[in-house]
């Protein structure tokens, strides 16, 4: 479900909570009004807590209502302006930055803890931090119409054969889940699911989308909200994973500076399955790479874009996890190739952190190269490093602060950070790692001293993304 509240109302001026003026605003459904205060300043009135149902600003306790008609999430939400530091939310809110400005939102553990139809848990960064969003999950919750698609309150509900966006959602027809499960879609949709291009055996899979069907798109959540295949034609690819390991996929433009979409679902007719969407690779991006069990199966959907077919190539790669035969692949966070329990990788093909960091190379030069794909996967830190790793021991001639740089080569994304303790990942001095270029270098400026070595890792994204890298070291003169 997508926040989309700071794209809605930034015209408007909203008053600051507690810079009401004049006579005190009438009070909310349980609260009194507010009084008038000296200098025309008033008294922000009692009102309704973060996440009740308001049509009014003057109603809530904060002095905001994202009301359903500009912002679309069911019944209105109550809210106020924030700032963690200087203007907090108060106890059961936290503050969600929204570009310019920032809403407190209602915390919660469960959807129920939201209490309120339509309302959902969302975990905002991935990491636990959690808040009730105001969108809805049926037309009784609305004054209209509730969206599937969006989750959104809308005008108008969608109408399934008109070649049409009534619903404003920037899907139609049978790309809706409103339509979706109607029966002329339904059978459509499962006839195109059942003759999906089986991709299991993998290779490079070619051709353009021009004889597809047009009965598929997604809903494509991040930093911006996008549609991906919206009235256009798709081609459809089912994977069906072996064995337990990893599979590989890339999809290329074969036409010069022709762009398309693609995106992938556990579940061909199922759009709530969507694991992500992308656009089409450079030739020398690094692929994605699934993890599977035996059985395990993905449906890749190839889109048109701009209203034009997409010509592509589809390169697919299964790996098989064997713990033992040498080869890291999956959730392995090593494979030594030995049947020794005690070293550095287990027979479970589990990296001891203590024999890790043991082995760290000596870093003596200003400059090194490395190969994270060549490491092991079992370290990570806080700013994350899922791939291929390699640790370094750098001792310090001098004490004063030392840059620290890793610059990717090909299609390696690098994730760098430093600990004072290799095997204790709460002695983490710094982290580095783009979250918008996979591309860059990544770099850190930490305080060293004479003598006392610091150990520096140079990990990946994620195992797709592990590959060559240069390290500099840049004592502060």
């Amino acid at each position: 479900m997508g926040l989309a509240i700071a794209a809605c109302g930034d015209d408007e001026e909203i008053a600051p909570v507690g810079a009401t003026s004049g006579a005190g605003g009438a009070g909310g459904e349980d609260g009194e009004g507010g009084q008038g205060g000296e200098g025309g300043r008033g008294v922000v009135p009692e009102g309704k807590a973060d996440g009740a149902a308001c049509t009014a600003n003057e109603e809530c306790l904060g002095g905001l209502c994202l009301t359903e008609e500009e912002f679309r999430w069911a019944g209105g939400y109550c809210t106020r302006l924030c700032d963690t530091d200087l203007l907090p939310c108060g106890e059961g809110s936290e503050c969600l930055p929204q570009g310019s400005f920032s809403l407190c939102l209602k915390s919660c553990e469960k959807t129920s803890d939201c209490g309120r139809a339509g309302q959902t848990c969302v975990d905002v960064t991935e990491d636990g931090w959690q808040m009730c969003f105001g969108g809805c999950d049926d037309d009784a919750q609305c004054k209209h119409a509730c969206d599937e698609d969006s989750a959104f309150c809308v005008p108008s509900g969608e109408i399934c054969d008109s070649a049409a966006d009534e619903d404003e959602d920037g899907l139609q027809d049978c790309e809706e889940r409103d339509c979706a499960a109607q029966t002329a879609c339904a059978e459509r949709i499962t006839a195109a699911c059942t003759d999906a291009t089986d991709i299991s055996v993998g290779g490079t899979f070619t051709g353009t989308t021009e004889a597809g069907t047009n009965l598929f798109a997604a809903i494509c959540q991040g930093l911006i909200t996008s549609v991906a295949g919206t009235g256009t034609r798709e081609q459809v690819f089912k994977f069906v994973a072996p064995a337990k390991g990893a599979v590989r996929l890339a999809a290329t433009s074969t036409e010069p500076e022709a762009d398309f979409d693609w995106y992938i679902r556990t579940s061909c007719d199922d759009a709530t399955t969507l694991l992500g969407c992308l656009s089409a690779f450079e030739p020398d991006s690094a692929p994605i790479e699934l993890l599977t069990e035996a059985g395990q199966t993905y449906f890749v959907f190839i889109e048109g874009k701009d209203g034009l077919d997409a010509s592509y190539a589809l390169e697919v790669t299964f790996a098989e996890e064997i713990c033992g035969d040498g080869a890291r692949v999956g959730t392995e966070e090593c494979d030594d190739g030995n049947r020794t329990d005690d070293d550095l990788c287990s027979n479970e093909c589990v990296v001891s952190p203590e024999l890790l960091c043991a082995a760290a190379a000596a870093v003596t030069e200003a400059t090194t190269v490395g190969d994270a794909s060549e490491g092991t996967q079992g370290v990570s830190g806080t700013c994350g490093g899922a791939g291929g790793e390699l640790v370094y021991r750098y001792t310090p001639e001098a004490s004063g602060n030392v840059t620290i740089t890793a610059t990717p080569e090909g299609n390696s994304d690098v994730v760098l950070y430093a600990r004072s303790d290799c095997a204790d990942r709460d002695s983490e001095l710094a982290c580095a790692d783009d979250l918008f270029e996979s591309d860059w270098e990544e770099s850190i400026t930490v305080a060293v001293t004479a003598g006392q070595p610091i150990a520096i890792v140079v990990d990946s994204y994620d195992a797709a993304s592990s590959g060559r890298f240069t390290l500099t070291i840049t004592p502060e003169e």
